[in-house]
């Protein structure tokens, strides 16, 4: 029964502390991906990034799964992502504060009780935000009554022998235990996947005086490097830059507890001590555990922050050695074009699942931009040996196709989990979107078979009709730069702009194609060519049609 009161409270904190996490990143929208994307080269920006980020969402794991995917996407370069990882790893000692000052010192069920009444009833207001932070609410209550009910069960282990024995084999008194119990802290973490939920529980265990505050900074450690784990997983099947990205978390975290380790009895655990009010190892259970619960955030905050500044200005350093760790290999150069944020599993987050779709997609109109300039090669340069290219032309038609299925098939996941209005509306677009784009891909293979039967029946376009199609295939690709440049901001209005090369390209057309009947009856060209010729201009029309479709809902003009 004492076992199941321990894991119930556990799980109350765990479900609590996602709730809360979730909640807050739905409440800031896109702000946190905004503010992600606009670090810079800057070390200390990224740092200060990273911490105010993960100090917010109350959530390492949730910062660093997020960098994974703009590292993949090219938005943040290995190098920028190394000054947040560290940043991420201060903003998430944020927890331990807020357990040493509210978790021990006063009545938990006091404000915890009442925080679940409210935030459970505000999940009922109409109004979205207000929703969203009565989850906040809902979760911080539940999770500080799970803590509650965790810390009421561990003082009824004080007396129990068997206990205390077991708890006593675990204890940092030398090197070799002190490294024994950081593997032990690391292998929970790993299981548990919650670095806060793990500190909480080490933090019931000495404040209940079950172990001492050696053993509970060496669990401490452990539990950094066991937090790693979520970012690796992420990177699974990721890019290389990406998978690179998570090993500096990795890495940063096992060199800052080899340095700790080795200093930890002699100096570290005195300057904490120092540091802090409070005597952490005396006689009286009563004011030593008042005293090591500050301790302990302490000490996990000054190791962070430590381990940051060493770190910061070698963050080049890290990415080198991250390179070498993780080198390219022949399969991660033919993945280049294989889906690399959403082949993993579907997260907890729709916010973050939106965001991997959405950089997909955006990778989709790279192929397909690709394999329009790869046409227009095979059209200007008729003599040169082309099969490479065509080759390569179909085998990105064919990744389109791939992209469709597979980030629709995400998405009507994601549409499935609980996720708010304004994120439902991006969704319908985003799936619209990927449709418009497999379209241009669809229109790009007819114009290659049109180039290839033209060629191989050799047949040959007036020096007009090729300027006419060198024209209308400019303003087409003009559709598609203005689309490109505009396709991460938010709330852009690129109608005027997208209205005038529509505009254009369907006057080309209708101009092209009464040119192109009086060179036929002036005899300037035959009817094959012209078959092909007026099949070419519908196509990048329709290519027109899709692109203007594709601005319309970056605009949020189009109502689906």
């Amino acid at each position: 029964m004492l076992v199941a009161t321990i894991l119930g409270g556990l799980g109350l904190f765990l479900y609590g502390m996602k709730v809360m996490s979730e909640a807050l990143q739905n409440a800031t929208g896109d702000g946190l991906k905004n503010i992600l994307w606009k670090a810079t080269n800057n070390r200390i920006k990224g740092l200060l990034t990273g911490l105010g980020i993960t100090s917010i969402i109350q959530s390492s794991s949730a910062t660093t799964v997020m960098l994974v995917s703009f590292v993949s996407a090219g938005l943040i370069s290995l190098n920028q992502s190394v000054g947040i990882i560290l940043g991420a790893n201060i903003g998430t000692t944020v927890t331990g504060w807020i357990v040493a000052i509210l978790g021990f010192r006063v009545k938990i069920a006091s404000f915890a009780l009442p925080a679940i009444a409210i935030g459970f009833f505000l999940r009922f207001v109409k109004i979205e935000s207000v929703r969203y932070w009565g989850e906040v609410c809902l979760g911080f209550g539940l999770l500080f009554l799970g803590l509650s009910i965790m810390s009421d069960a561990v003082k009824d282990l004080r007396g129990s022998a068997m206990v205390m024995g077991f708890m006593s084999q675990y204890s940092a008194d030398d090197l070799a235990s002190t490294i024994m119990v950081i593997m032990v802290g690391t292998a929970v973490t790993m299981l548990v996947q919650s670095s806060s939920a793990v500190m909480a529980m080490t933090m019931t265990l000495a404040f209940n005086g079950l172990i001492d505050f050696p053993t509970s900074c060496a669990l401490i450690l452990g539990e950094n490097i066991g937090t790693t784990v979520t970012a690796n997983i992420a990177a699974v099947g990721a890019s290389l830059e990406a998978r690179r990205s998570a090993r500096v978390h990795l890495m940063f975290n096992i060199f800052g507890v080899i340095w700790v380790t080795m200093i930890f009895k002699a100096l570290f655990l005195p300057l904490v001590d120092l540091v802090v009010p409070g005597d952490p190892f005396q006689a009286d259970i009563v004011a030593r555990s008042h005293a090591i619960s500050g301790h302990l955030a302490a000490f996990h905050t000054i190791f962070n922050v430590t381990n940051a500044l060493i770190f910061l200005p070698f963050t080049g350093g890290l990415a080198k050695i991250a390179t070498m760790l993780v080198p390219e290999k022949a399969r991660d150069r033919e993945k280049k074009f294989h889906l690399k944020y959403i082949s993993t599993s579907l997260l907890s987050t729709p916010a973050i699942n939106i965001n991997q779709a959405r950089l997909e997609t955006r990778r989709m109109l790279g192929i397909v931009m690709t394999m329009f300039n790869l046409v227009m090669e095979v059209f200007k340069n008729p003599e040169r040996k082309s099969g490479d290219t065509v080759e390569e032309i179909q085998r990105l038609e064919n990744h389109t196709d791939l992209f469709e299925k597979e980030i629709s098939d995400f998405l009507v996941k994601v549409l499935q989990d609980n996720i708010s209005e304004e994120q439902s509306h991006e969704i319908t677009i985003m799936l619209h979107r990927i449709n418009d784009l497999e379209r241009i891909g669809d229109h790009c293979e007819v114009m290659l078979k049109l180039i290839r039967r033209k060629y191989e029946s050799g047949i040959q376009f007036t020096p007009e009709a090729t300027e006419n199609i060198l024209e209308i295939a400019g303003r087409v690709n003009a559709f598609f730069a203005l689309i490109d440049s505009n396709f991460t901001k938010l709330n852009v209005n690129i109608m005027a702009e997208a209205l005038v090369i529509e505009n254009r390209i369907n006057e080309l057309r209708g101009e092209m194609r009464k040119d192109h009947i009086h060179r036929l009856n002036e005899g300037a060209c035959d009817v094959d060519s012209g078959l092909i010729f007026i099949d070419m201009l519908t196509s990048f029309e329709k290519m027109g049609d899709h692109a203007f479709n594709i601005a319309e809902g970056l605009s949020g003009v189009r109502i689906y």
